[in-house]
């Protein structure tokens, strides 16, 4: 199997079902977007002009067929974005594109240029504060120190591989309430080192692989995914005194 960066990151995070994986990762189960994703992929695909694989998303309209002021806010905020886009100077090359090598795949939203520089550009719709805290939601976007960024580690490991060129990675991330940060990640040669070694180690530990349920019902309750090892309601907790 060719490695994508999401599965990798599943793949070693104990919070996710081994079963999930191997149906999401092996066996190519797809659910269907959150009301949170959907968002994420209209705002995308109203920016640079589509979401990953050419799909089509909309916000469901409401009873008697309007648009809801949720889309019409998603939409008034992806017209700021492309503006902002034009304020820093940044033309897309390549929308959506798939690459990939012999053992790797990815999806980067975009292939750019940034003052005429070729780069690597990630784009972002997040309903959360400005001031959450990376520490406690990995889906935040403040105290950066904490936040994971292998997704953009394993781009500019696969644009290197198909090029042997190295090249930056920028999030553009755009709040609902309206801030907006923009984010150069400069690698470092240690962490592309201990990100190689990941996907070593991935290739001999995936050799071993048998999928297990987590065995947890907060998890299990919230799955789309029906085995039989779904925990159907909350365990008992004994305690001696």
């Amino acid at each position: 199997m060719k490695i994508s960066q999401s599965g990798l990151r599943d793949f070693y995070n104990p919070e996710y079902c081994k079963i999930k994986w191997e149906e999401s990762y092996i066996n190519g189960y797809r659910s269907r977007p959150t009301a949170a994703m959907l968002d994420g992929l209209v705002f995308e695909q109203n920016v640079i002009g589509m979401s990953r694989g050419g799909e089509f998303y909309e916000i469901p309209k409401g009873k008697t067929g309007n648009i809801l002021k949720r889309e019409t806010d998603l939409l008034k905020l992806a017209k700021e974005a492309q503006n902002t886009m034009m304020d820093l100077d940044i033309k897309l090359v390549d929308v959506q594109p798939e690459w990939e090598t012999k053992d790797l795949i990815g999806h980067p939203d975009a292939l750019i240029t940034y003052k005429g520089e070729k780069a690597i550009m990630d784009l972002k719709y997040t309903a959360m504060r400005e001031d959450e805290s990376c520490r406690w939601n990995p889906y935040a976007w403040n105290d950066l120190e904490h936040k994971d960024f292998s997704q953009a580690i394993h781009y500019i490991e696969l644009y290197y591989r198909m090029t042997k060129e190295y090249l930056p990675f920028f999030y553009l991330v755009f709040g609902k309430s309206g801030w907006v940060k923009f984010i150069c990640i400069d690698l470092t040669q240690d962490s592309l080192i201990e990100y190689r070694t990941k996907l070593k180690n991935f290739k001999k530990d995936i050799k071993t692989f048998k999928p297990e349920g987590i065995n947890k019902y907060e998890i299990c309750r919230k799955c789309p995914i029906t085995c039989n090892e779904r925990i159907t309601k909350p365990q008992i907790i004994t305690i001696e005194c």
